[in-house]
């Protein structure tokens, strides 16, 4: 009964303490919602910057293997009028010496195997037609008609065991000739793959984008609501992979403000401000490189997005400069990271001088950097300022009291105004057109050139 009487004759004091603790609680409350969403958001741009250095790890390793293929098919494409079986031999035995992590070579004439290296332990695969495999001939199917290669699996092989199955249709005069298959073994591959990605933060697994049968990992993380998923990049792949962190973080800001809770006005004015500054802070790193100052692989699409707009409506000129340092992981081992980081940072700074303002400069990954030339006069214009990147870093360059000598390899792809070109499509052609450059010899350009049709590709050098 004294209770009731003290809150009766102080009710609108108590009224009073009440909504302010209530509206302090808000606030508080308020505050560390919006902690909690930026610690997702950042738990969510580091899984997604991890998946990306996975990805490119794979991707690397595929193109160390699957360069063969556009090799093959050229050879096969001038001599297919004078095969001799010991010499294709021969060709696919000396390829198969220069790759890693591959189990056999295959050349089929029409749908049959006819060529296979090494012959011991796939002896049954010899002779049959992909035609009478239910289980590949669909997939076989579609990368001919699609004319593109087409990489599965992992799946059952013929002569026993499994594997990633690349498989390259070759066109001689627009019509369907053969196919090429390059079997991988899968185990072997991944953990070449990832041996130097092994993160304690984080579990990934892969799995294929049709069946979702997955064959890297554990099954589970695509189920965790948490995960962070996405696909391949390059459409000879079509994986999905998610990737989830192991143990939940502990947001120190958010224990802070939880401490902070019933603290005066000013505390959390300084709170929030201090938080609006770090939302501006990690907005500003998730578009620039950390080490280089150039904008990064997010701020690439937008640029690249926007130029190629700009270009498509006012039928203007836009070329990408892929380009990428020479042995640098040979030059990073011999000479230390340190080195490493400021040659990139030199390289940056030399590349920044040879275009003009209006250009953009992008450091992609790694060694990897990709200049937007937009509002070209002339599309030949690219021409040049690659073969001035060529020679700008010729003679070699002084680090850290070091002489270091480097080279630039460089793939040029152009949109001249009048083509049905995307961003995506763009890129993959500078980036056939870097493998061209390196695969030629390095220290030079090539410039993508599309010829014939259903995306059958060449590369010239000028």
């Amino acid at each position: 009964m004294k209770l009731m009487n003290d809150i009766k004759n102080n009710l609108w004091t108590t009224a009073v303490a009440g909504v302010v603790l209530v509206v302090f609680m808000v606030i508080f409350e308020t505050l560390i919602s919006s902690e909690s969403q930026k610690a997702d958001a950042k738990l969510r741009l580091e899984a997604a910057n991890y998946t990306a250095i996975l990805k490119s790890k794979v991707d690397r390793e595929l193109n160390a293997v699957l360069f063969i293929s556009s090799g093959l098919s050229s050879y096969f494409t001038i001599y297919h009028r004078n095969l001799e079986h010991h010499t294709v031999q021969n060709v696919l035995a000396d390829l198969y010496s220069k790759t890693k992590n591959v189990r056999n070579l295959a050349v089929a004439v029409g749908y049959k195997i006819t060529y296979m290296y090494p012959v011991v332990s796939n002896e049954k695969a010899i002779g049959v037609d992909y035609r009478t495999l239910p289980n590949q001939w669909p997939q076989v199917k579609a990368a001919i008609d699609r004319n593109e290669g087409v990489l599965v699996g992992p799946l059952n092989l013929i002569q026993g065991g499994r594997g990633l199955i690349y498989r390259y249709p070759v066109f001689i005069n627009h019509q369907y000739w053969g196919l090429l298959s390059t079997v991988i073994n899968s185990d072997a591959f991944f953990k070449s793959a990832f041996k130097e990605l092994v993160n304690e933060e984080f579990a990934f697994a892969i799995r294929n984008k049709d069946t979702h049968e997955v064959f890297y990992g554990d099954p589970m993380i695509f189920a965790y609501p948490e995960a962070f998923l996405s696909t391949s990049d390059t459409t000879d792949v079509e994986w999905e992979w998610a990737v989830v962190q192991k143990a939940e973080k502990a947001s120190k800001l958010i224990l802070i403000t939880r401490l902070m809770g019933f603290v005066i006005a000013l505390l959390m004015a300084t709170l929030v401000y201090f938080f609006l500054r770090e939302r501006k802070m990690l907005t500003e790193l998730a578009m620039h490189d950390s080490l280089t100052g150039l904008a990064n692989r997010r701020m690439l699409d937008i640029r690249l997005e926007q130029g190629l707009a700009h270009a498509k409506r006012f039928n203007r000129n836009l070329a990408i400069l892929f380009m990428d340092i020479d042995h640098f992981k040979q030059l990073n081992d011999t000479h230390g990271h340190d080195v490493g980081d400021a040659l990139l940072k030199l390289v940056a700074a030399r590349l920044k001088t040879l275009i003009r303002d209006i250009d953009t400069l992008c450091r992609i990954s790694g060694d990897e950097f990709v200049i937007v030339l937009g509002e070209l006069n002339d599309i030949h214009d690219a021409n040049s300022v690659a073969s001035k990147i060529v020679h700008a870093f010729q003679g070699g360059v002084s680090i850290l009291g070091e002489r270091v000598s480097i080279s630039l390899s460089i793939g040029v792809a152009a949109y001249g105004g009048t083509s049905d070109e995307t961003s995506q499509s763009l890129m993959k052609k500078a980036d056939i057109a870097l493998y061209q450059a390196k695969a030629a010899g390095r220290n030079q350009y090539k410039v993508f050139t599309e010829v014939g049709q259903k995306g059958l590709f060449d590369t010239i050098e000028t």
